[in-house]
This record gives structure tokens, C-alpha cells and sequence, in this order.
């Protein structure tokens, strides 16, 4: 079982990272995926998320299948027809999220994982994600430390094609086994279509939008398409991916600039839901492109995309 017990400094010291409500998570009704899992101290072993310093994750084969770009690139709001020949920087989710899985619905994680919010999160673009290729994803857990019953969690990967690197990523998450209070204000759930304007710096996501990027990332967590599952998580509702708005952001810095995505680098700070509406706004510095997605005065994800040439 899971302690209830709602006193300890969760949000003070999220507060204290400027983190407001959480805009992506994890719930414990998901069927784990298949583990495969070399590690340094095995999750097996592990009794805190402290055990899982230096454990490594993969390798996990992901097919980079034009099919699969295409679907990922509509259901991400971008043009497939821009995207033929690699996959766009939003794609570094699926190779993320093979190996981050791994850890994630371990058996032994599960039960920390009562709350679950992604912090912030970074890629690195060394060569095009050519389509109708294969890469090899691994991951290592380079460090966790605990603060108030909370466990921070960074997480590196890898995409590898033919030994050459292709993307790298590192991640921040935080764990606790502390449940999340039922919210005071519980949202009226949309119509599964109900949406704004999804369309260059204006974006917003169905309830239907969030099922077919699930779809396309293969990660069909309920907080983002189960208005209960949320609800009993203290979230208003069910809320939009985290990566989902990431993939936003870089195909308006993309825009902005006419350049390939390099880096990015984006801190989540609060949630959007489904059928809200939020904007993005740039500004570009040369090659570097400063970006907030907002709704109204409330800045849900900040970030920094350098733009380039990739490879």
C-alpha cells in the first residue's frame, strides 16, 4: 500500500524548484511493458528509488518506420509531408520513452511512482532520424537524490545507428509514493473533440488529439485520456503530455528560424488540458531560440532551442 499522508513538503519544496502542477505522469493501471534490463545494482534488488543510482537500461530496438513518422508528426500537429525523409525533433520521445519505460513500471519503482512528474527534459540532435532505419536506445539512471520523501531522478539515453550516436536526451523526474490530495476544483470533462486553435504559435489538444498521440508514442498513461484516473491522481483532469507540448515548442522554433532543431532543452511548470488553449511565443537570438508556452499569464513550459544543421 501506498502512504496517504498529504503534511510532509511536497509542494514546498517542488515550489522551491518552480514547479507548479505537474503536467506529466504516471499511473500504477498501465500493463508494464516487457523489461529487458542490464543493470549495474539490479532493480530487482532495489528497496528506494536511492538503489536505482547507476543502473542501466536497454538496449531496446525502435524502428524509425516512415509509416510511423508520418502518423507521429499529424498526431504531434506538425505536416508529415515535411517529414519524409527523417523524423522530426518531437520523435526523440518515442526513443526516450522506450528505455525510461523499463525503470518506470518496474515492479519495484511502482510503488514510489503514487506521484510521478517529469521536471524537465533535454535533447541533443547529432545526425537526422532517417526514416526507415532502426536504432538502438540505452539508458543509464546517472543520479537520484531525495528531498522530503521525494526522489529526483535523472535519467540519460541514447539512440545509436550503426555505432554512430543519433540523439541523446537527459531527463528529470520525481518520484514520490506520497498520493496527490483530490484537487478542490475538479473540471467539467470536454467533449472528446472539443479544441482550440492548433495551428502554428496557437495550440490546444482534444481529448481525441491526446488518444492518437498516445497511439503514436505507444504511451497510453490514463492521466491523459481517463478523466477519473486523473481526477483520483488530484489533477482537475485528464491533462496534455508534457512531450506533446516539447514537440510545439520545437516546430515553432523551427519555424521561427528555418532551421533544423540542434538542442533543446524545456522545464514543465504546470499542466494544459484538454481543449484549453495556449501560445507560444519566441524569440530568436541568432541561432538560439528563447520559448514559452503559455495560457494566458500562466507560463506551462519554458524553454531553449539551439538551431542549426544537423549531422
Amino acid at each position: 500500500g501506498h502512504r496517504h499522508d498529504h503534511t510532509g513538503s511536497w509542494s514546498a519544496h517542488l515550489a522551491a524548484d518552480r514547479c507548479a502542477t505537474p503536467s506529466w505522469w504516471r499511473a500504477q493501471s498501465v500493463s508494464p511493458p516487457p523489461v529487458r534490463v542490464v543493470s549495474g545494482p539490479m532493480l530487482d534488488d532495489i528497496t528506494t528509488p536511492l538503489d536505482l543510482e547507476g543502473s542501466l537500461l536497454g538496449p531496446v530496438d525502435v524502428a524509425v518506420t516512415a509509416d510511423r513518422v508520418a502518423f507521429f508528426a499529424d498526431a504531434s500537429g506538425d505536416d508529415p509531408s515535411l517529414w519524409t525523409a527523417e523524423a522530426p525533433p518531437g520523435f526523440g520521445s518515442v526513443l526516450l520513452f522506450a528505455v525510461a519505460d523499463l525503470f518506470l513500471y518496474h515492479p519495484k519503482v511502482i510503488p514510489f511512482t503514487a506521484t510521478l512528474l517529469h521536471l524537465d527534459q533535454s535533447f541533443e540532435y547529432l545526425v537526422p532520424m532517417a526514416t526507415d532505419t532502426s536504432v538502438v536506445v540505452s539508458g543509464t539512471i546517472t543520479r537520484v537524490r531525495e528531498r522530503g520523501g521525494s526522489y529526483f531522478v535523472t535519467f540519460e539515453a541514447t539512440a545509436v545507428r550503426d555505432d554512430v550516436p543519433v540523439v541523446r536526451s537527459v531527463s528529470t523526474f520525481v518520484l514520490s509514493d506520497q498520493q496527490a490530495p483530490r484537487p478542490e476544483h475538479i473540471r467539467e470533462e470536454p467533449g472528446a473533440r472539443d479544441g482550440g486553435i492548433n495551428d502554428g504559435s496557437h495550440r490546444s489538444a482534444s481529448r481525441h488529439d491526446l488518444v492518437r498521440y498516445a497511439a503514436a508514442t505507444r504511451d497510453f498513461n490514463p492521466l491523459h485520456w481517463d478523466h477519473e484516473v486523473a481526477v483520483a491522481a488530484g489533477l482537475p483532469g485528464a491533462v496534455v503530455h508534457g512531450l506533446l507540448m516539447y514537440a510545439w515548442i520545437t516546430q515553432q522554433a523551427r519555424e521561427a528560424t528555418g532551421r533544423a532543431v540542434v538542442t533543446a532543452k524545456v522545464r514543465f511548470r504546470a499542466a494544459l488540458l484538454p481543449a484549453e488553449q495556449a501560445v507560444i511565443t519566441t524569440t530568436v537570438d541568432g541561432t538560439t531560440v528563447k520559448c514559452e508556452l503559455s495560457r494566458g499569464e500562466d507560463v506551462l513550459v519554458s524553454g531553449t532551442v539551439v538551431t542549426g544543421e544537423v549531422g
